[in-house]
C-alpha cells in the first residue's frame, strides 16, 4: 500500500508539473523530443537495418555485363546505358546493395530492376526505376518485393552524370547498415517541439505582440535574420542558376541597360541584325526562324533598336550604383537576395502595423508564424530561380509591402483618441508604392490600400486634398508625380507613348503585339492560378508539376505549373473565409481590405493570363494580396474567440495548421520537377533531402 501511495503521489506531482507553464517544463519537453527523435531514428527511420538483420548476404562475383567494364573488381559505368545480369539466384531476396565508390561530386545512376520470380516465370517483372547516388548512402540499399524465389535478375543502369561511376560491388540479401542522419534527427525533434509550442494551451499565446519592447525587437531581428539566412542558403540550391548572368544574353539585360544609361540614352548598345530589321513582322517567331534572322531572346525590339521592357527601377537603384562603385556587374541572384531581404523586413513591418492598429492582443508567436507563412510563397519562387526575371517581381514585392506598411503607420492616434496623419510616413509609403511602377506595373494595384485607409481623411475629416491638409497632400502625391513623370518620360522616349512599357515588343515565343485581350483566356487563367488542384503522389517532393489541359482554340502560353494557390498555399483559405464573416472586423475598413485584397488578386491574375500567359513566377504578382487578407482574418479570428474557450483552441489548431502547411508546401515546390529542376542542377542536395524525408525508399 505504501508503494502505491508513493507512486500516486509522484503521478500527482508529475501531473501538476505538466499543468504549469514554466521554462523547466519546456526544457524537459525539448529533451523528451530529442530522445523520442533518437528512438525514431533507430527504430523507424532505420527500419531497413532492423529488417535486414539475419539476412544471408551473397556477393555477386561474376555478373554478365554489357555497356560497362570491370576494373580491380569494380564495375565501371562510363556509357550512358549498361546492363548487369545475374543468373541462377534461386533465392528469396529482401535487399539489394548497389554500392558506389565515394566521390567528391554527387554521382547518380538510375537503375531499373527486373526479375523472373515464382509469380512471373515466363516474363520478367519490371520494378519502377530507382536512383542510386553517392549523395545518399541509403539509396544504395534497395528493398525488393518479388514473389518467392527469384530465378534471375537484370539491372538496367542509366548514367545521368558526366565521367565514370564506379560500383564497388553488388550484394543480394545485403545487411543494411545503421545510417543515422543527425540533420533528420534534429529536424524531427525541432518539428515536434514547434508543434508542442504552438498548441492552444501553450504559454507563447500569453506573450502579446508589442515591438516597442526591447526583448521583442531582438526576437524579431533574430527571426528576420533566420528567414534571410534560409532564403540566401536556398538561393544556392540551384548552383547552375548562379552562373546564368555570365552565360546568357537575356540574363545580362540589366547590365546592358546600365551601359546605355551611362552613355546617355535608353536604347541598348547592342545593334540588331540587318535580317531582323528587314523582316516585315520581326515579332513573328516562325518568320524569324524561316528567315534565319539572328536576334536577342526576350529583348524588346522597336524601330530598329533593342530596349529593356523590364522595369528600370532595379537597374537605377542597384545595378547602376554597383557598377559605378566597383566597375563590375551585379549578379542577378545578389539583387534577388537584397530585395528578398527587404521583402522579409517589409512583411514583418506590415504585420506589426496591422496588429498595432486593429489587433493589439495578437500573440507574438502568431505574428512570427504569420510572417513566415506570408513570405514563404514569393521567396520560394525566387529561391528556385534567382535569375533576371525574378528581379523586377521581388523588387516590386518589397516596395509594395513596405509602402503599405508605411501608409498604415502614417495614421497616428493620440491619447484623446483623435487620429492624425504623419506626412513623413505618408511620403515614405507613396515613394515605395510609386516605385513599383518602375519595377513591375501590376503592383501599382497596391494604391487600393491607400484609397481604403485614407478615404475618411479625403471625404470626411478633409485632412487630405484640402488647404488644412496641404502638407499631407503633398507628401502623398509628390512621389507619384515625380516617379510617374520619370516613368512616363522613359516610356515616351523609348516607345512614343508615356503609357507604353514595351512588354508587347518582346522577342519571344509569340507575337505579343497581336495578343490582345481575349475573354476566352479569363476562365482558364483564374482556374489555373487560383483553383487548379495539386498533382500529389507518394514520391518526393510529393507535389509535382503538370502541363496544361484546355480546349481553348488559340495560343495558350504556359509553363509546367504546380496548382492553384488556394491548394498550394492553404493559408489563403483563411482570407476567403473572412469574406463571409463581416462581423469579425470591428473597424469596417479591415473587412474592406479583405474584400479588396482578394478582388485585386483576381484582377491581377486575369491580367497576367491575358498579357503574358500562365507562368510560375507570376504567382508572386497576386499571392501577396491574398496573404494580406488571410493574415488580417487570422488575427481577427483569434481575437473573436474567447480566451480559454473551445473556439479559441479550434482557431489556433486550424490557423497554425494552415500556416505550417503553407510553409511546408512552399519548401516542397523548390524541389518540384518544373523548368530547371534542382534534381538535375544539384542532385547531391536533391537526393540527400529525398532520402532524409522519404526514409522508406
Amino acid at each position: 500500500m505504501k508503494f502505491l501511495k508513493t507512486a500516486a503521489d509522484k503521478l500527482k506531482l508529475a501531473a501538476a508539473f505538466m499543468k504549469r507553464e514554466t521554462g523547466e517544463k519546456y526544457f524537459a519537453a525539448a529533451l523528451l523530443f530529442l530522445v523520442l527523435s533518437f528512438v525514431c531514428e533507430i527504430f523507424i527511420f532505420n527500419y531497413k537495418w532492423i529488417d535486414s538483420i539475419g539476412s544471408d548476404p551473397v556477393v555477386v562475383e561474376d555478373p554478365s555485363i554489357s555497356g560497362a567494364n570491370i576494373e580491380d573488381g569494380r564495375i565501371m559505368f562510363s556509357d550512358e546505358k549498361a546492363t548487369v545480369s545475374i543468373d541462377d539466384i534461386d533465392k528469396e531476396l529482401k535487399y539489394l546493395a548497389f554500392e558506389l565508390e565515394d566521390s567528391e561530386e554527387a554521382e547518380v545512376l538510375k537503375i531499373t530492376i527486373s526479375a523472373y520470380d515464382e509469380a512471373n516465370a515466363s516474363s520478367r517483372l519490371s520494378a519502377p526505376q530507382r536512383v542510386v547516388t553517392t549523395a545518399a548512402k541509403t539509396s544504395q540499399y534497395i528493398p525488393l518485393h518479388f514473389s518467392g524465389n527469384v530465378g534471375s535478375m537484370r539491372i538496367e543502369v542509366e548514367k545521368t552524370t558526366d565521367g565514370t561511376v564506379a560500383c564497388e560491388g553488388i550484394t543480394l540479401n545485403a545487411n543494411v547498415p545503421l545510417l543515422i542522419s543527425l540533420p533528420r534527427m534534429l529536424l524531427f525533434a525541432a518539428i515536434l517541439f514547434v508543434l508542442y509550442l504552438l498548441r492552444p494551451r501553450s504559454c507563447v499565446y500569453k506573450v502579446v505582440t508589442d515591438l516597442r519592447k526591447d526583448e521583442q525587437k531582438m526576437m524579431v531581428f533574430t527571426a528576420a535574420f533566420a528567414m534571410a539566412a534560409i532564403f540566401i542558403c536556398m538561393i544556392r540550391t540551384n548552383p547552375e542558376m548562379l552562373t546564368w548572368h555570365e552565360k546568357y544574353d537575356n540574363q545580362q539585360i540589366y547590365y546592358e541597360l546600365v551601359d546605355a544609361l551611362k552613355d546617355g540614352h535608353f536604347y541598348l548598345n547592342v545593334e540588331p541584325s540587318e535580317e531582323l530589321k528587314d523582316l516585315e513582322n520581326p515579332y513573328d517567331p516562325s518568320l524569324r526562324s524561316a528567315e534565319k534572322a539572328s536576334y536577342r531572346w526576350d529583348y524588346a525590339y522597336y524601330e530598329g533598336k533593342y530596349y529593356v521592357y523590364f522595369g528600370a527601377a532595379p537597374a537605377v537603384l542597384l545595378y547602376l550604383p554597383y557598377n559605378l562603385l566597383t566597375g563590375n556587374d551585379l549578379p542577378n541572384y545578389t539583387a534577388v537576395a537584397i530585395f528578398g531581404i527587404c521583402y522579409i523586413a517589409g512583411v514583418l513591418f506590415l504585420l506589426w502595423e496591422i496588429i498595432k492598429k486593429w489587433f493589439p492582443k495578437t500573440p507574438f508567436a502568431l505574428y512570427i508564424l504569420a510572417a513566415a507563412a506570408f513570405t514563404a510563397p514569393a521567396l520560394t519562387f525566387a529561391e528556385h530561380k534567382p535569375d533576371v526575371y525574378a528581379v523586377p517581381i521581388i523588387s516590386a514585392l518589397a516596395f509594395a509591402v513596405l509602402g503599405t506598411a508605411f501608409w498604415l503607420a502614417a495614421e497616428r492616434t493620440n491619447k484623446k483618441g483623435d487620429t492624425t496623419l504623419s506626412p513623413r510616413y505618408l511620403c515614405a509609403g507613396s515613394i515605395c508604392i510609386a516605385l513599383t511602377a518602375g519595377c513591375r506595373p501590376q503592383f501599382l494595384i497596391g494604391v487600393i490600400f491607400g484609397v481604403i485607409l485614407f478615404w475618411k481623411y479625403v471625404f470626411k475629416t478633409r485632412d487630405l486634398f484640402s488647404k488644412k491638409g496641404l502638407r499631407s497632400t503633398i507628401a502623398v502625391c509628390a512621389p507619384f508625380v515625380v516617379v510617374g513623370a520619370l516613368v512616363m518620360i522613359y516610356n515616351a522616349a523609348r516607345f512614343g507613348s508615356p503609357f507604353d512599357f514595351g512588354a508587347n515588343y518582346n522577342l519571344t515565343t509569340n507575337d505579343m503585339t497581336k495578343r490582345g485581350f481575349v475573354w476566352g483566356r479569363t476562365g482558364l487563367g483564374l482556374f489555373t492560378y487560383i483553383f487548379q488542384p495539386l498533382h500529389v503522389d507518394a514520391l518526393f517532393p510529393f507535389i509535382h508539376d503538370f502541363g496544361k489541359a484546355t480546349a481553348y482554340q488559340g495560343l495558350t502560353l504556359t509553363e509546367k505549373l504546380l496548382g492553384g494557390v488556394l491548394w498550394l498555399y492553404p493559408m489563403l483559405l483563411i482570407g476567403v473565409f473572412g469574406l463571409a464573416r463581416k462581423r469579425l472586423f470591428e473597424d469596417q475598413r479591415v473587412f474592406v481590405i479583405v474584400c479588396a485584397s482578394l478582388a485585386a488578386a483576381m484582377v491581377v491574375a486575369v491580367a497576367d493570363a491575358q498579357m503574358a500567359g500562365l507562368l510560375t513566377r507570376y504567382y508572386s504578382d497576386f499571392v501577396w494580396l491574398m496573404m494580406i487578407a488571410s493574415s488580417v482574418t487570422a488575427f481577427a479570428l483569434y481575437r473573436s474567440a474567447g480566451e480559454g474557450t473551445a473556439a479559441r483552441a479550434t482557431v489556433v489548431h486550424v490557423v497554425t495548421a494552415l500556416m505550417l502547411l503553407t510553409i511546408a508546401f512552399s519548401f516542397m515546390t523548390i524541389f518540384a520537377k518544373n523548368d530547371n529542376p534542382v534534381e538535375t542542377a544539384n542532385p547531391g542536395l536533391y537526393y540527400s533531402i529525398q532520402h532524409m524525408i522519404a526514409f522508406w525508399l
